[in-house]
């Protein structure tokens, strides 16, 4: 029997989603709790790992066990034993032929930036930085639409498909205070989203311009960029199967 979980986390104490030794992971807390209710090893597979410090709203991974459980039940113990940092939103039964991550058809990433008055107690939560030209900055994110090689907008070393990703839609969300940069595309490497927010914002204090990502999108050698976001503002928005 397959399962599939959706769960929200704060990735503030953790080193990233995926497992690690010694060190404390949301796939490790969420392996263990499942190896106690079931008295079992079990491995879950997920969409995509996140970075550390990075957080999701809506990850999904799933499982195989042999017998057929009670999704509710289980949902309740999970929530009980797993860190207060960690919650589980559903689970349910779904085909053999569903895989967390290989079935996803999209993803959709959420950038949180405080351009308003700084929240020591949201610290972990969102990127505060002020004095930015938003505009300039929406009208440069245009450039990463489409199909491009995102080899220097990672620091993956390599990559099955050479580094090929599509974005669908960059979206700028302004509110009072706030800014949500929106990223939808068919998959992300390793920090591309917080590289491509980071060379965003370089724009919008005026330190480069957008022939910066002209420069180094699709360019055929290798000089990944230095700029990079810090992950607290970084948020798993959804996964589109």
């Amino acid at each position: 029997m397959r399962y599939k979980v959706i769960f929200a986390y704060d990735g503030t104490n953790y080193f990233g989603y995926a497992k690690q030794p010694y060190k404390k992971t949301i796939q490790g807390e969420i392996e263990g709790v499942l190896q106690t209710i079931f008295q079992k090893d079990l491995t879950i597979y997920a969409s995509g790992r996140t970075d550390k410090g990075v957080h999701a709203l809506n990850q999904v991974i799933h499982f195989d066990i042999e017998n057929e459980i009670d999704e509710d039940r289980l949902l309740t113990s999970m929530n009980k034993m797993l860190p207060d940092d960690i919650y589980i939103k559903s689970i349910e039964k779904v085909d053999e032929n569903f895989h967390a991550r290989f079935s996803a058809k999209q993803k959709m990433y959420e950038y949180l930036v405080n351009v308003g008055e700084y929240n020591p107690l949201r610290r972990n939560f969102e990127h505060f930085i002020k004095d930015l030209d938003i505009d300039k900055m929406e009208e440069a994110s245009k450039l990463f639409v489409g199909k491009h090689s995102f080899k220097n907008f990672t620091s993956k070393e390599e990559d099955e498909e050479n580094f090929v990703r599509e974005i669908v839609k960059v979206e700028f969300v302004k509110e009072r205070g706030y800014l949500r940069i929106r990223f939808l595309g068919n998959g992300f490497m390793k920090y591309q989203v917080r590289k491509m927010v980071g060379v965003l914002f370089e724009i919008g204090k005026g330190k480069i311009d957008e022939n910066f990502i002209t420069k180094y999108l699709d360019l055929e050698n290798r000089d990944i960029v230095t700029y990079t976001a810090p992950s607290n503002g970084l948020y798993l928005k959804e996964v589109i199967y």
